[in-house]
C-alpha cells in the first residue's frame, strides 16, 4: 500500500473533520441556508460523522488522532512517542484552518444574510451558553477525559475474532473503530456539551477561530480571544489525564504523567476560578433568566388590550373617532 507522511495524514484528516463539522453548524445556524433552524442533535451527529470520516482518511497512516488532546493522551499512556506530538499538533491546527476556510467559501453568500455576530463566530469557534470560566473549563476537561479514556478502552478491547479464536482476515479495526469514535463524539456532545458546545479539541477551536479573525467575513464582530484559552487548556488537561489514568486502569501502573496531568488539571481550574473575577466575560452571557411566576404570567395575559388612542388632529373631521380610555385593572 502506498504510504504518506503521518503528518500529512493528520492534516488531511483534520481538514475533512473541520470541513464537515463546521459546515454542519453553518448549515443549521446561518440564515437562508437549507438546513437553517434544525436542532442540536443535527450538529452533534454531524460532528460525530465528521470525526468518523476524518479518522477513516488518516487512521492507516497516522492513527487518526486529529486532536492535540488525543495525541497528548496517547503519549501519556505510552502508545505514542512524545517527540512526534509537536508535529502532529501543527498538522492538526493547519488542517483545521484550511477546513474552516473551505466552509467560509462554501457558504459565501450567507455571511451577509446573517446579522448575528455570535452565530457567525459559532460556525468557527465554540461560544459558551453561560460564560463562566471555571465551569466552562471543567466541562471541556470532563468531556475530553471521557473521549480519550473511552477511545483507549475501545482500542485495546476491539480485537474481532470468529469462533475458534481465529482472527478475521478483514481488519475490522480499520472499518469499525472510526465509526465507534464518531458515535462516541456525538454522544458526548449530546450528553455533556450543552454548556460550551464542546470543542474537545484545541485544534478544532483554535484553527477555525484564527480563520474567523483573518477572513473577510461580512460584519463578523470580534473573535472572542478572551475565551479561546478555555477550549485549548481544558481539553489538553482532560486528554492528558485520560491517557495517564487509563494506564493506571488498564495496566495497573502509576506513571509520572499521572501526577503531572493531575497537577495541570488543578492549575487550569484554579486559573479559571481566578479568571472569573479578574478577566473579561461576555456581558450577553451574564444574563440569567429570572424565575417565571406562571400565575402572574397568566394574569398578565388576561388583561384587556388597551384601545387605540382617539384620532384628533391628523384625520378629517368626519373620520375622527372618540374612544373612551381603557379601564385599568389591578
Amino acid at each position: 500500500m502506498y504510504t504518506i507522511s503521518p503528518y500529512l495524514a493528520e492534516f488531511l484528516g483534520t481538514l475533512i473533520m473541520c470541513t464537515i463539522g463546521c459546515g454542519v453548524i453553518a448549515n443549521v445556524e446561518l440564515r437562508r441556508s437549507k438546513g437553517h433552524g434544525d436542532n442540536f442533535f443535527t450538529i452533534a451527529f454531524g460532528w460525530g460523522f465528521a470525526v468518523t470520516f476524518g479518522v477513516y482518511a488518516s487512521h492507516a497512516y497516522s492513527g487518526g488522532h486529529l486532536n492535540p488532546a488525543v495525541s497528548i493522551g496517547l503519549a501519556a499512556f505510552g502508545e505514542f512517542p512524545w517527540e512526534k506530538v509537536p508535529g502532529y499538533i501543527i498538522a492538526q491546527v493547519l488542517g483545521a484552518m484550511v477546513g474552516a476556510g473551505l466552509v467560509y467559501l462554501n457558504y459565501l453568500p450567507h455571511w451577509k444574510a446573517t446579522a448575528d455576530k455570535k452565530i457567525k463566530l459559532g460556525v468557527f469557534g465554540t461560544v459558551p451558553a453561560i460564560h463562566n470560566y471555571f465551569t466552562n473549563a471543567l466541562s471541556e476537561m470532563i468531556g475530553t477525559f471521557m473521549l480519550v479514556f473511552s477511545a483507549l478502552y475501545t482500542g485495546v478491547n476491539f480485537k474481532p475474532t470468529i469462533s475458534g479464536g481465529v482472527e478475521l482476515s478483514l481488519n475490522l479495526n480499520d472499518v469499525l473503530k472510526p465509526l465507534a469514535f464518531g458515535f462516541m463524539v456525538a454522544v458526548l456532545v449530546i450528553g455533556l456539551g450543552g454548556q460550551t458546545g464542546y470543542a474537545l479539541n484545541p485544534a478544532r477551536d483554535f484553527g477555525p477561530r484564527l480563520m474567523h479573525a483573518l477572513l473577510p467575513i461580512h460584519d463578523k464582530g470580534p473573535s472572542r480571544w478572551f475565551y479561546a484559552w478555555v477550549p485549548i487548556c481544558g481539553p489538553i488537561a482532560g486528554g492528558f489525564m485520560g491517557g495517564a489514568f487509563f494506564k493506571l486502569y488498564y495496566e495497573g501502573q502509576v506513571s509520572p504523567w499521572l501526577f503531572v496531568s493531575s497537577a495541570l488539571a488543578v492549575a487550569v481550574l484554579l486559573f479559571a476560578w481566578w479568571a472569573n473575577s479578574h478577566l473579561y466575560r461576555a456581558p450577553s452571557s451574564e444574563v440569567i433568566p429570572e424565575f417565571e411566576d406562571t400565575h402572574a404570567t397568566a394574569a398578565h395575559a388576561q388583561r384587556p388590550t388597551p384601545r387605540p388612542a382617539p384620532c384628533l388632529s391628523c384625520c378629517p373631521k368626519k373620520w375622527r373617532r372618540t374612544v373612551a380610555p381603557a379601564s385599568s385593572t389591578g
